[in-house]
Parts: structure tokens; C-alpha cells; sequence
């Protein structure tokens, strides 16, 4: 019965997100028709796309291999889409890779 009431619950709030962006959507397609021209899809997608990623990544604590299974993507699929976005990956130093830090000397 609780399970029930939790699975009502997540539908009325799904619902009110939906509504939510819904109503969203034309105050936005305006202002990126204006300042945007030819590229409103995609500047668009973007909008959701940068938090979204940020949040599932931030969730699953940078574990890009978990972030992508939980959106169904492939790990290399949203690196790219990271990276497109300029979207820091969580965990990385600004090294490259292999080169290693000397020793600190006594």
C-alpha cells in the first residue's frame, strides 16, 4: 500500500515538472529565436542537457562509467557530450595523463 502511495506521489510530481517545462518552453524558443537564429534546437538541448549531466555525474560522484549507465549511454558517449559542452569531468587534474608528480625531497 505505501509502495503505491509512493508510486502516486512520484507521478503527481513527474506530472508538475512536466507542466512545469512545458510552460517553459515558449518564453525560451523566444529568446533563443532572437539572439540564436538557426541554432534553437540545439542551444535548447543544451540547457537541459549541461545540469542534467552535471547532476547525474555529481550523483554518482564523478563514476562517469555509473553516470552513463544510469542515463543509457555509453561511458564514451558522454564524454564526448562533456566535453562538447565544456563540462568538467569530476576527478581529473589538469595533467596529462601518465606524467607523474616528483617526489617531494627530504
Amino acid at each position: 500500500m505505501a509502495e503505491e502511495h509512493d508510486r502516486s506521489e512520484g507521478s503527481a510530481t513527474l506530472g508538475a515538472l512536466t507542466r512545469l517545462i512545458t510552460n517553459a518552453i515558449p518564453p525560451l524558443i523566444d529568446q533563443l529565436a532572437t539572439s540564436r537564429s538557426g541554432r534553437v534546437y540545439r542551444e535548447a538541448l543544451a540547457l537541459l542537457e549541461r545540469p542534467l549531466l552535471a547532476h547525474v555525474l555529481a550523483l554518482t560522484g564523478g563514476n562517469q562509467l555509473r553516470a552513463a549507465r544510469l542515463l543509457g549511454l555509453n561511458r564514451n558517449t558522454l564524454r564526448k557530450r562533456c566535453r562538447e559542452l565544456r563540462l568538467a569531468l569530476p576527478g581529473r587534474s589538469g595533467r596529462a595523463p601518465g606524467v607523474r608528480t616528483a617526489a617531494p625531497v627530504s
